[in-house]
């Protein structure tokens, strides 16, 4: 198995990336604690937030390039239409018409994104605190965590 089937299988789209990101935001917030309090908390394993702005920032990513891709096209269909070549300005009609799409849809799941990953940050504010230093393991941590995978499997849904 090459890379590049490795990195475009299934397996690693929708199940090693989402839950690795987990893994390594985990071990991340565990190494980078001050020495002075080394031990594992439960609180490193409350990195979802990180997981679902990371999906929100990857979708952002993902429609920039698609935006890119579209005036590329654009520029292409003007190129094909003063060459009066009909078949190929058909051609990229149809895909600007599907990239219109996406990126029209794009606008609404970005919102839809940014509306969850701020309700999700309030609810982990106002009932994932058990305490002043301790998270509750529903609504602070898993859920939360949860929800920041979910969001990392369908942008790479989307990304294909």
């Amino acid at each position: 198995m090459t890379l590049i089937d490795f990195l475009s299988s299934p397996v690693f789209r929708f199940l090693l990336f989402p839950l690795g990101s987990a893994v390594l935001g985990i071990g991340i917030k565990y190494v980078t604690r001050n020495d002075n309090y080394a031990k594992f908390q439960k609180e490193d394993l409350a990195v979802g937030l990180e997981l679902l702005l990371t999906a929100c920032l990857m979708f952002l990513a993902l429609t920039s390039d698609r935006s890119l891709q579209m005036a590329s096209v654009n520029q292409d269909l003007a190129t094909a239409l003063a060459s009066k070549d009909v078949p190929k300005a058909q051609e990229l009609q149809i895909k600007v018409s599907a990239l219109s799409q996406e990126l029209a849809a794009s606008g609404w799941v970005l919102l839809a994104m940014f509306v969850g990953l701020w309700s999700v940050s309030t609810l982990v504010r106002k009932l994932g605190w058990a305490s002043k230093d301790e998270m509750r393991i529903v609504s602070g941590i898993a859920l939360p965590l949860v929800v920041g995978i979910l969001a990392l499997i369908v942008v790479m849904a989307g990304a294909s």
